[in-house]
């Protein structure tokens, strides 16, 4: 009887935790966006952090080439919205060039009702830079 209940209780833990893996949110190659800036990489950087907080984005990662945001879930009439998180990788081609790669990433169980901001972001990017 205690080897069925370990057994029924592993099944569950390796159930929960494949439900749980599959609503992380994954990056889709498919969405990203890059674009270059004459610009150095600091000012590009900033305009990022701006453009992300603009949306309603929490900074989560800031690094120097690298800032990560999250916007909230919010629960809608039908499908909750939010969840999203945008990536924004910086490549520092010269002293006075700046690509930038953007993506959005979805969770699986909200993609429905998920925006991708991938756009919206490098278009705030470009005004702030004057691009």
């Amino acid at each position: 009887m205690k080897r069925r209940a370990v057994l029924a209780t592993g099944l569950l833990l390796l159930t929960v935790a494949g439900w749980l893996g599959g609503c992380a949110s994954t990056p889709d190659e498919s969405d990203a966006m890059t674009a270059t800036f004459d610009k150095p990489v600091a000012p590009v950087h900033d305009a990022a952090v701006h453009a992300l907080t603009a949306r309603g984005f929490e900074i989560t990662r800031n690094e120097p080439l690298y800032i990560e945001g999250f916007r909230s879930r919010k629960i809608g009439l039908f499908v909750g919205s939010g969840g999203e998180t945008v990536g924004v990788w910086l490549m520092g081609e010269s002293a006075q060039r700046t690509g930038v790669r953007i993506d959005t990433a979805k969770s699986m169980v909200g993609y429905v009702g998920q925006k991708d901001w991938t756009e919206a972001i490098l278009s705030d990017m470009r005004h702030e830079l004057g691009a």
